[in-house]
């Protein structure tokens, strides 16, 4: 009775502590970290993740792996989640690896292995080669990923698998019991302790799961001492096989620990959501999956395989599953409910084009016109959800783009307004410089590998000889990130933004190194450009766009029938203009008739090359809805203009003044019309597309003029 008074006095001693911190603290697994207390001000999720990879040495590259998670709620925070700390706050949160790719270590042989894109990889994918990528984690993120499987395993976060049988118990067991052996051996090896020596408050216990150890702790007295026999004698032959004989290092430890516990527990890396409302629409048909009372479905996200979903398994039906199977009986049934709960792929990352978030409802939008609609517990999972796709799909599709403003990172809002780029390393940013043309002055901006407050600027310099051979050194510049604002190495002026540095120092004849050269032009990030930013894993490397550009077709515009106007702002790689279309009608012959349509031109950056890739983006989404608007200009080769109809039109102008496409005319998309075969909800997708211009609110079309929340002009650099 004394040892349970004790044991409720500590538990309730330990909910006081809890109730009584106030502020936020981020926690961490690393036992030598000290939790990071904020008692005041207002943080994002992005600026204290960022601290928190500072404060255990996690690269700006890794970075991006990781997110805040609070245990109590079971919610992941999205980057832009905003945290107003004040008196009354009480925040608790855990730093956490989120982003997982299994066999990311390449030490299985039944899956593909995972890496990070390197200059000197081979573009096909080849399993044999899987060596000579780069790996996803360096030496600090492994030893953090360490320890929170650790915390995992034991603390239940990592659920064990299922076992099939009786003989199956026990190999999980003896396999939990061998993962406490690579844990104490690791700890061994890291204290420079010798096994025999280890003290003996040091148990097998504290490195199983919980609901393991009670389950031994029910077993009598001397099934309790032969299974810690059995471990010390297991711990004593691996000690002198194994690490006596300096055979394994520590991070083969943590290699082993790591790929054990992809097959030790039920979906390790992933994340299941559960709905009672899904809905999978395609171009000419609708799926929608109500639940019953009992009855709920499952969306699972891995970065391995996608967006999987299936009907959530019921205890109740499982149990009569094994009894009918005992007995020999029902096995249609048996089989016909194994098709029903098994998962279904609905898309990989590179598939997807915009995400949108109405309260608790996600709505996931693919190339090939294909929707998936959930409806999850509240409007703060549904953001939850949004992130995990969005980060995964900056790690497999495109490092600098995003699906949603609603979970959208400020940090690649910047990368996008400045034409900034990742933490990529020195070999892509040269590659890119030789690819865009390798002239002086041309210069790529990119953030620091291995410093969160550094901005490289990778520059072409050319001197002498070397100008006629179109070779040269490439020097790198040091831009200093402080509160205060932008610093050059080396210089005291402060600039409050980036732009305004740059466009400071394009004015200036720079000098280093006995060269004097002047900066010319950026070398801005192109849409799905490879680089050690992405992981290359078999479904991103066996992805084809749905529609290739060789199988679109435009309505051309010639360059005399276009007039350009004022200067709206600028897209991720476009500049949007206002604009005047001439158009002819070819209702009668000689074409004798011509009309003026506001329309909106986006103007490539002319150091875009490979125009097919450049406009992908934008092509592959407004292709989606119908050709409705899709047209383009070529003036000359450096250049393309997409037009469509301006915003600003009124209301029921949209459609009658769009072009005429493949002899088709569109009709006003409020009404509930069919256009090419499709209805009238085609209309939701160009009302997400379209925002707000520089002040002017983005109109529903077919509805009275409002703002949609949320947007602004700087949004444009998502969509276009």
């Amino acid at each position: 009775m004394a040892f349970c008074a004790k044991m409720r006095s500590t538990k309730k001693n330990e909910l006081n502590l809890e109730a009584q911190h106030q502020g936020l603290e981020i926690l961490f697994y690393l036992q030598d970290k000290a939790p990071l207390c904020y008692s005041s001000g207002e943080f994002t999720s992005e600026e204290l993740c960022i601290e928190a990879a500072q404060k255990c040495s996690v690269s700006p590259l890794c970075h991006n792996l990781f997110a805040l998670y609070d245990e109590n709620k079971k919610l992941w925070y999205a980057p832009n989640q905003v945290f107003k700390v004040e008196e009354k706050s009480s925040f608790r949160l855990h730093y956490r690896m989120r982003y997982y790719f299994t066999n990311w270590h390449g030490t299985s042989e039944s899956e593909p292995s995972v890496w990070r894109h390197s200059p000197r990889r081979a573009k096909a994918y080849d399993k044999k080669l899987a060596p000579e990528g780069t790996p996803i984690l360096d030496a600090n993120s492994l030893e953090y990923m360490f320890a929170q499987g650790q915390y995992d395993l034991v603390k239940g976060l990592a659920p064990i698998r299922d076992p099939k049988n009786d003989q199956e118990v026990h190999e999980i067991e003896n396999e939990c019991l061998g993962m406490a052996v690579l844990a104490i051996s690791h700890d061994a090896i890291k204290k420079n302790v010798k096994l025999p020596e280890l003290p003996k408050d040091i148990s097998y216990k504290h490195y199983i799961p919980e609901t393991l150890n009670r389950t031994i702790r029910q077993r009598n007295f001397l099934t309790r001492i032969r299974i810690n026999n059995v471990f010390k004698h297991f711990l004593k032959e691996f000690n002198n096989k194994t690490i006596c004989n300096n055979s394994v290092s520590p991070r083969d430890l943590k290699v082993k620990y790591l790929s054990t516990m992809e097959v030790l527990t039920k979906y390790y890396g992933a994340e299941i959501f559960e709905t009672s409302f899904l809905l999978i629409s395609a171009e000419n048909e609708m799926n929608k999956f109500s639940c019953g009372d009992n009855e709920k479905y499952e969306v699972m996200v891995t970065g391995n395989n996608g967006i999987q979903w299936r009907l959530k398994p019921s205890p109740v039906q499982a149990e009569k599953e094994k009894k009918k199977k005992s007995e020999g009986k029902g096995r249609k049934e048996e089989e016909r409910h194994k098709l029903r709960e098994a998962w279904n792929s609905f898309s990989y990352f590179p598939e997807i084009t915009h995400i949108v978030i109405r309260e608790a409802t996600v709505s996931i939008n693919k190339q090939d016109n294909k929707r998936m609609e959930l409806r999850l517990g509240s409007h703060a999972e549904a953001l939850s959800f949004t992130s995990l796709v969005d980060g995964y799909f900056r790690l497999t599709a495109d490092a600098h783009h995003y699906l949603c403003t609603d979970v959208a990172p400020p940090l690649i809002q910047h990368n996008i307004r400045n034409g900034c780029h990742g933490p990529i390393c020195t070999e892509y940013a040269i590659n890119k410089l030789r690819q865009e043309g390798n002239e002086v002055g041309m210069y790529v901006l990119r953030w620091s590998c291995t410093n969160f407050n550094h901005i490289l600027m990778t520059v072409t310099c050319l001197e002498g000889s070397e100008v006629m051979n179109n070779s040269g050194p490439y020097k790198n510049f040091q831009i200093e990130v402080k509160k205060g604002g932008y610093f050059l190495h080396g210089s005291n002026k402060s600039f409050a933004s980036l732009k305004d540095l740059m466009d400071h120092l394009k004015g200036q004849i720079l000098r280093t190194d006995n060269i004097s050269f002047t900066l010319k032009r950026c070398c801005q990030p192109r849409p799905r450009e490879i680089s050690n930013l992405l992981v290359a894993t078999k479904k991103a490397q066996e992805w084809q766009p749905v529609y290739p550009m060789g199988q679109l077709s435009f309505h051309r515009i010639r360059k005399e029938e276009i007039v350009q106007g004022e200067h709206l702002g600028r897209g991720t790689r476009t500049q949007i203009y206002s604009g005047m279309l001439s158009l002819k009608d070819d209702e009668n012959e000689g074409y004798q008739n011509e009309r003026e349509i506001r329309v909106l031109l986006k103007v490539l950056d002319p150091s875009h090359r490979d125009i097919s890739l450049a406009s992908s983006s934008f092509v592959y989404i407004f292709f989606n809805i119908k050709n409705l608007l899709l047209s383009l200009c070529v003036p000359d080769p450096r250049a393309v203009l997409c037009c469509c109809p301006s915003v600003s039109l009124t209301p029921g102008l949209f459609c009658a003044r769009l072009v005429k496409i493949k002899g088709r005319t569109g009709k006003n998309l409020g009404r509930e019309v069919k256009i090419k075969g499709n209805s009238g909800r085609h209309c939701e997708k160009l009302r997400e597309i379209l925002l707000k211009i520089k002040g002017d609110s983005g109109k529903d079309l077919g509805r009275p003029r409002q703002k949609i929340k949320g947007d602004t002009g700087e949004d444009l650099g998502k969509y276009w």
